[in-house]
């Protein structure tokens, strides 16, 4: 029944969508946005559908029999919907039309909405071809199902998906507006304030999503790392970079009718930066924990979707080449100061994007295998991180069309402050980087505590825009101290003995308790040990668990804090008289998801003011 209901709730918005084209030009407005929003009704359906033969445990849908066990918790039960190839793209397809709902209620123009629709129903077309969730197979009762990965069995993986998501394709929205201004030659300031508004709310998902995601690599995969430069990583990072820099540009294009070409164009290559992550995860092209190992075809269809979307794009161009280099402003404003903020951004995006395809195109066109890896981006990524860092500590006090400086000598004295904190740190810490780290970042944290004191008006504006960027000098500086100061130990302990294991940080270790529980869906091999240190114990519990009905092993991190920093321990390995431990200590890393976490509220808050 589900599996009739959910290809009917397929097929009826690409019925709907043909007589909507068909008699669009017939209907008055209020009859073209009641058709929109039936269609944008009807292709939410499908998902739901697929939700609830998820929660029921319907394995006579093939999908539901393919990824999820009929032990498996609830709330796993149910987000397994999205675990899948054909799951996450009907979800992809859901949210879409969320946006387009939602979107029809602020804006009712007929040719924004068609655009939305249009692309909705070319992913439940692909949807269709390729990726149908609702195949039937007829399975006897006693059928369990073969279960979820067990790597994605984590709280974290019931919101980081479709958050991340909610980010890629907000940027949906700027799409056809973008696309409808340079059609129809509309350049109303309403509808860029529209573009920025909706370019915020996905900068926020994309924030909260890329964020859950790393934390999630962090406290699951068991590696210790909180970023690995992973090609599904990189994908989430590249439209993030680009909505970062449309946010800034279109506030230069609203606040003084310059850039506007240039922040069109940030909001058509950004979504199709999206489109195109999506590709790369489902199109069997990369090697990734998070990618989806599946039919190259149906990389094939989505490659074909992108293709569109990219000429469709060039086409504007084209016909918009003419208005380019019509801006005109003085170097030193905040024009000019947020162009190259634009540059540096849309730089490290490219080079980002050139490592993480480099490979396929080696592999494809010279049949040589390469690896571009961390050395990469942390030298090329960093080096065009570092002038980001260093305008935004004075970008937001230079005045609009012609900034007239005249405390020079306040500038010297603040690289200068900074230049004799980044010698002292390094006689202090003997780390170069770590010394260059507070010279970048000395500049945003002098000008942030100096305009807090400032005596003018502040909003709250001012205070989103002064504790988001605040947050990057603070992440800066937590990143490069728990990647250059942590440090790692392989303890080996007897079972069966109460040995007690010195650590190099002068404390000492001893494991308490080994113990087997019985799960729901696995046995869990629960081991308590405790890390004495300076009059202090801390207590971590890491595990192995053994998922059924797989017979996967999958290591469970323990992590427990010390103030910014945390002791990070995982099983490394367990025989019969032996127990080895892997203890990770991780300085500040505490103070980085602190700091993104003052990111997220930041933007959040300038969303807030905005609506």
């Amino acid at each position: 029944m589900i599996n009739s209901l959910g290809n009917l709730f397929l097929y009826l918005p690409i019925l709907f969508t043909f007589f909507f084209y068909l008699r669009s030009s017939k209907l008055n407005e209020s009859q073209t946005i009641l058709a929109a929003r039936v269609i944008y009704i009807c292709s939410l359906i499908p998902f739901l559908l697929l939700l609830i033969a998820f929660a029921t445990s319907n394995f006579q849908t093939l999908n539901v029999l393919q990824n999820s066990y009929i032990n498996d918790p609830f709330i796993f039960k149910v987000t397994s919907a999205w675990g899948s190839h054909e799951g996450s793209i009907l979800l992809w397809v859901f949210l879409i039309n969320l946006y387009g709902l939602t979107f029809s209620f602020f804006h009712k123009k007929n040719l924004l909405n068609k655009q939305l629709i249009f692309i909705s129903q070319i992913f439940i077309i692909y949807i269709l071809i390729s990726s149908n969730p609702f195949i039937e197979v007829n399975m006897d009762g006693n059928t369990e199902g073969l279960g979820l990965n067990p790597i994605l069995q984590n709280l974290l993986f019931v919101i980081h998906p479709p958050i991340l998501f909610l980010g890629y394709l907000g940027l949906i929205i700027p799409f056809v507006i973008s696309s409808f201004i340079l059609t129809t030659k509309q350049h109303d300031e309403p509808l860029f304030q529209q573009m920025l508004i909706w370019s915020k709310i996905s900068w926020f998902f994309l924030t909260v999503g890329i964020v859950l995601g790393s934390y999630w690599a962090y406290s699951e995969l068991g590696w210790g790392g909180w970023w690995f430069w992973d090609p599904v990583e990189n994908v989430s990072l590249i439209p993030w970079l680009l909505n970062t820099a449309l946010v800034h540009s279109l506030q230069v294009s609203i606040k003084n009718n310059q850039l506007k070409l240039w922040s069109l164009n940030l909001a058509l290559y950004g979504f199709i930066a999206a489109v195109f992550g999506t590709f790369l995860v489902r199109s069997n092209l990369i090697v990734s924990v998070h990618s989806f190992a599946t039919d190259p075809l149906r990389g094939l269809f989505l490659i074909i979707i992108i293709g569109y979307l990219l000429i469709t794009t060039i086409r504007m161009n084209l016909k918009s080449i003419s208005l380019f280099n019509k801006d005109t402003f003085q170097f030193i404003s905040k024009e000019s100061f947020l162009l190259i903020n634009n540059i540096f951004f849309i730089c490290a995006a490219l080079t980002v994007f050139i490592g993480t395809v480099y490979p396929l195109f080696s592999e494809m066109i010279f049949q040589t295998a390469v690896s571009v890896g961390a050395p990469y981006y942390n030298f090329t990524f960093n080096i065009l991180l570092a002038p980001i860092i260093i305008l935004m500590a004075f970008a937001p006090q230079i005045k609009w069309h012609n900034h007239h400086s005249q405390n020079q000598i306040k500038l010297l004295i603040i690289f200068l402050t900074g230049f004799v904190a980044s010698l002292i740190s390094y006689f202090i810490f003997y780390n170069l980087f770590f010394s260059i780290s507070v010279f970048i970042t000395a500049p945003l944290f002098m000008q942030s505590v100096v305009v807090l004191f400032a005596k003018f008006k502040k909003d709250f504006r001012f205070y989103a825009q002064w504790l988001a960027h605040l947050s990057i000098g603070i992440f800066i500086i937590a990143a490069v101290s728990t990647e250059q100061f942590d440090t790692e130990e392989n303890l080996l302990f007897k079972k069966d003995s109460n040995n007690e294991l010195p650590l190099n940080s002068g404390g000492y270790a001893y494991i308490e308790n080994i113990q087997n529980i019985e799960k729901l869906n696995h046995v869990q091999i629960l081991l308590d040990m405790k890390i004495v240190e300076e009059n202090k114990t801390y207590s971590l519990s890491p595990s192995k668990n053994i998922y059924q009905p797989s017979g996967q092993i999958t290591n469970e991190v323990s992590v427990v804090n010390n103030f910014f920093s945390q002791y990070y321990a995982t099983i490394s390995q367990i025989e019969s008289d032996l127990v080895s431990i892997n203890l990770v200590y991780k300085p500040f890393i505490n103070l980085l998801w602190m700091s993104a976490l003052m990111l997220i509220l930041g933007i959040f808050g300038s969303i807030i003011r905005k609506i």
